[in-house]
C-alpha cells in the first residue's frame, strides 16, 4: 500500500535533484560568463578605445591642437593602457589557450606602432583658426565621452555587485550586451573624432575620412539607443543620459560644418611617417577586434554547449519520471484490485459462516499477509474459541441430561412409595386391632423409607452438583463471550487505525500535489528551459490525484467492514444476555433442588420418627391413635412433597431439553 507513495517520493526527489544539477550548470556557465568572458570582452573593448584615444592625441599634436605636453602624456598613458589591458585579456583567458594563441604577435605590432608614433610625434604644424574651432567642438565631444564613461562604470559596478547573488541568466546576458554597446559607442566616437582629425590634417583620402567620420558617429548614436532599449526596465540607468541626443546633435552638426570649411591644414611632408604609423595602428586595431570577436564567439559556443547539457539532463529526467510513472501506475492499479479481492473474499467467507446454521467448523483460512489477513486470522481464532465453548456446553448439557434422568427415576420411586405409605397409614387407622401384628412390618417399612430418603437425598445432592457444574460452565461461557466482545472491539479499533493511515496517505497525496504545482510554477518561470519540468509536474500532480481517489475507495471499504463488525458485536452481546438469563434459570433450578433436599430430609426424619414410634408402640399404647393420626398427616405431607418433586423434575427436564435443543444447533 505504501509502495506507490514511496515511488512518488523518489520521483519528486529525482526531479528536485535534476533541477539542482541544471541550476548548478547554469550558475557555472553564468559565473564563467561574468568572471571571464564578460571581463575579457570589456577589457579588449577598453583597449580598442584607448588606442583610439592615443591616436587622437597623436593627430592633435600633428595639428598643434591644444597643449603638446598634455597631449604627449595622454598618448603615452593610453598607449600603455592598450598594452596593459591586452595582458589583462590574456590573463583572463589563460585557462583557454586556444583563444589567445592567434594573438601572439601583439608585442611585435605594438613595438612597431610605438616606434613609428615616436617619430611622428616629433613633427607638427600650426593652424590657429582650426584650433579655435576644434576646441569649441571638442567640448561637446568630451561631454558625450563623459556620459559614456559614467554609464559603463556604473553598469559594470552594478553587474559585479550581483556576482554573489542569484541573478537570472538572461539579465546577466543583457548587462553584458549593454556594457558592450557603451564601450563600442565610446570607441566609435573616438573613431569618428580620429577620422575628423585626419581630415583636418589631410591624412589619407578626404572623402574616405569624412565617410568614416559620419559612419562611426552614427554607429555611436545607434549603440547608445540600443543601450537605452536594453536598460529600459531599469530607469535609474537610463534617466541620467537623456541629454545625450541633444549634445550629439549639436556636436555632429558643428563637426559637419567644420569639415565643409576651407580652413584645413595640409602637411604633405608627414605622409610617409603617417602611413607607416597608420598601418601599425590598423594592425593592432584588427588584432583587438579579432580578440573581442573570438571571445564573443567562444562565449556563444559555451552557451550552446550548456544549453545542450541542460537539455540532455531534462530528457534523462523525463525518461526517469516516465518509467517511474509507469511502474507506479501498475502498482497503483494492482494494489487496489488485490485489496478489493481480499475484502470480497473475507466478506464472502464471513457471510457463509453466519448463514451456515451454526457450523463452527468453517474457517476463512486467509493466506494474505496484510491487515485484512490479520483480520481474517483473528476472526478464525474467535470462531475456534467459540467452537471450544460450544463443545464444552454440549458435553455439560449431556451430563445434566443424564443427571435429570436419574433424578426422575428417584422421583418415580418416591411416588411409588408414597401411595404405599398412605395406604399403610389408612390401614393402621382403620385396623387398630392389627397394630401389634403390623408393628414389625411398619418398623421395616419406616426403616426402608428412611433409607430411600437418604438415597433420594444423595441423588438430589448429585443433581445439585451437576447443576452447579453447569452453572460454572455457563459462567465461563459468559466470560468467553465477553472476551469475544473485546476482540470485536479491538477489530473495530484496528479498522479506525486503518482509516487514520488512509488520512495520512491522503495528506501526502495533497502535499505531493502542492509540490507538483510549485514545480510547475518554477518551470513556468524558467521559460523554455523549464518546459520539460512543467510536463513532469503535470504528470506528478495527476498521479497524486489518482492516489487520493484510491484512498477514498479504500476508506469506503473499511467503513463497510466496520459496519459488519458492529453487527457481529451486537449479535455477541445478545448471546451474552441469553447466557445470563440461562444462568438465572440455573439458579432457580438450584433453589428447587435445595427445596427438594429439605423435603427429603423431612421424609427421612418422619421415617425415623415412625420407626421409633413403632418400637415404642408396645409400651405407649395409649398414644397409638394420636401417633397414627400424626403419622397419617405426615404421610399426606410426604405425598404432597412427592408430587411437588415430580413437578419440579418435569420442569427441570423441559429446561434441559430446551437447552440441549439450542446447543445442538452448533456443529463443533
Amino acid at each position: 500500500m505504501m509502495i506507490p507513495i514511496l515511488i512518488l517520493a523518489v520521483l519528486v526527489l529525482a526531479a528536485v535533484g535534476f533541477m539542482q544539477i541544471i541550476t548548478k550548470i547554469e550558475e557555472r556557465a553564468m559565473d564563467k560568463q561574468a568572471k571571464s568572458y564578460f571581463e575579457a570582452i570589456a577589457t579588449v573593448l577598453n583597449a580598442d578605445r584607448d588606442i583610439y584615444q592615443a591616436r587622437l592625441a597623436q593627430a592633435e599634436m600633428l595639428s598643434n591642437y591644444g597643449n603638446r605636453a598634455e597631449q604627449q602624456k595622454v598618448f603615452d598613458e593610453n598607449a600603455q593602457q592598450v598594452f596593459d589591458r591586452f595582458q589583462r585579456f590574456r590573463q583572463l583567458l589563460k585557462d583557454e589557450p586556444q583563444l589567445i594563441a592567434p594573438f601572439s604577435n601583439f608585442e611585435g605590432l605594438y613595438q612597431t606602432w610605438m616606434a613609428s608614433s615616436h617619430s611622428l610625434n616629433q613633427m607638427y604644424t600650426t593652424n590657429q583658426t582650426l584650433i579655435a574651432q576644434m576646441e569649441s567642438i571638442d567640448q561637446d565631444f568630451y561631454s558625450l565621452r563623459h556620459l559614456l564613461d559614467v554609464a559603463e562604470k556604473e553598469l559594470r559596478a552594478h553587474a559585479v555587485a550581483t556576482d554573489g547573488a542569484v541573478v537570472d541568466y538572461e539579465l546577466m546576458k543583457r548587462y553584458l550586451e549593454a556594457v558592450a554597446e557603451v564601450l563600442n559607442a565610446d570607441r566609435d566616437l573616438y573613431q569618428a573624432r580620429l577620422a575628423q582629425q585626419k581630415a583636418l590634417t589631410h591624412i589619407g583620402d578626404q572623402a574616405q575620412n569624412r565617410e568614416e567620420f559620419e559612419q562611426n558617429a552614427l554607429e555611436a548614436m545607434g549603440r547608445v539607443q540600443s543601450y537605452m532599449t536594453l536598460m529600459s526596465n531599469e530607469p535609474d540607468y537610463v534617466r541620467p543620459y537623456a541629454r545625450f541626443n541633444e549634445i550629439f546633435a549639436a556636436w555632429f552638426k558643428r563637426s559637419e560644418a567644420l569639415l565643409d570649411s576651407k580652413v584645413l591644414a595640409l602637411s604633405p611632408e608627414h605622409q610617409d611617417i603617417l602611413s607607416q604609423s597608420e598601418e601599425s595602428f590598423a594592425a593592432i586595431r584588427d588584432l583587438l577586434d579579432r580578440g573581442g570577436e573570438a571571445v564573443r564567439q567562444h562565449a556563444r559556443l559555451i552557451e550552446q554547449e550548456t544549453a545542450q547539457e541542460v537539455a540532455s539532463y531534462q530528457r534523462l529526467a523525463l525518461i526517469i519520471v516516465a518509467v517511474g510513472f509507469v511502474i507506479a501506475f501498475g502498482i497503483g492499479y494492482y494494489m487496489p484490485k488485490r485489496i478489493t479481492e481480499n475484502v470480497n473474499s473475507v466478506s464472502r467467507r464471513i457471510k457463509e459462516i453466519s448463514e451456515g446454521d451454526g457450523d463452527l467448523t468453517a474457517r476463512i483460512n486467509s493466506q494474505s499477509k496484510d491487515e485484512l489477513g490479520d483480520l481474517s486470522r483473528e476472526f478464525d481464532q474467535f470462531v475456534i474459541n467459540l467452537q471450544g465453548i460450544m463443545r464444552i456446553i454440549q458435553e455439560k448439557s449431556a451430563a445434566v441430561g443424564d443427571s435429570t434422568h436419574e433424578l426422575e427415576k428417584v422421583a418415580d420411586t418416591v411416588n411409588q412409595i408414597t401411595p404405599v405409605l398412605v395406604d399403610s397409614s389408612d390401614s393402621i387407622v382403620s385396623a387398630a386391632s392389627e397394630m401389634s401384628a403390623s408393628n414389625e412390618q411398619m418398623a421395616n417399612v419406616a426403616s426402608e423409607t428412611s433409607n430411600e430418603s437418604s438415597h433420594a437425598t444423595e441423588h438430589i445432592q448429585q443433581g445439585r452438583g451437576v447443576i452447579s457444574s453447569s452453572h460454572k460452565s455457563i459462567d465461563e461461557l459468559v466470560r468467553n463471550i465477553e472476551v469475544t466482545m473485546n476482540k470485536a472491539q479491538d477489530l473495530e479499533n484496528n479498522s479506525v487505525s486503518i482509516s487514520s493511515v488512509l488520512e495520512v496517505i491522503r495528506g501526502i497525496a495533497e502535499q505531493t500535489n502542492l509540490l507538483a504545482l510549485n514545480a510547475a510554477i518554477e518551470a513556468a518561470r524558467a521559460g523554455e528551459y523549464g518546459r520539460g519540468f512543467a510536463v513532469v509536474a503535470d504528470e506528478v500532480r495527476a498521479l497524486a490525484t489518482q492516489t487520493g481517489e484510491s484512498t477514498n475507495k479504500i476508506e469506503e471499504m473499511i467503513s463497510h467492514l466496520t459496519h459488519s463488525v458492529n453487527e457481529a458485536f451486537t449479535s455477541i452481546k445478545m448471546s451474552k444476555e441469553n447466557a445470563s438469563q440461562t444462568v438465572d434459570s440455573f439458579n432457580q433450578v438450584v433453589e428447587v433442588f435445595d427445596a427438594l433436599s429439605r423435603s427429603m430430609n423431612n421424609v427421612r426424619e418422619l421415617s425415623e420418627q415412625t420407626a421409633l414410634a413403632t418400637q415404642e408402640q408396645a409400651t405407649v399404647s395409649n398414644d397409638i391413635n394420636k401417633n397414627m393420626i400424626a403419622m397419617k398427616d405426615q404421610t399426606d405431607g410426604v405425598d404432597q412433597a412427592s408430587k411437588q418433586i415430580h413437578r419440579q423434575f418435569r420442569a427441570l427436564s423441559n429446561l434441559y431439553r430446551e437447552l440441549d435443543e439450542q446447543v445442538s444447533k452448533f456443529r463443533v
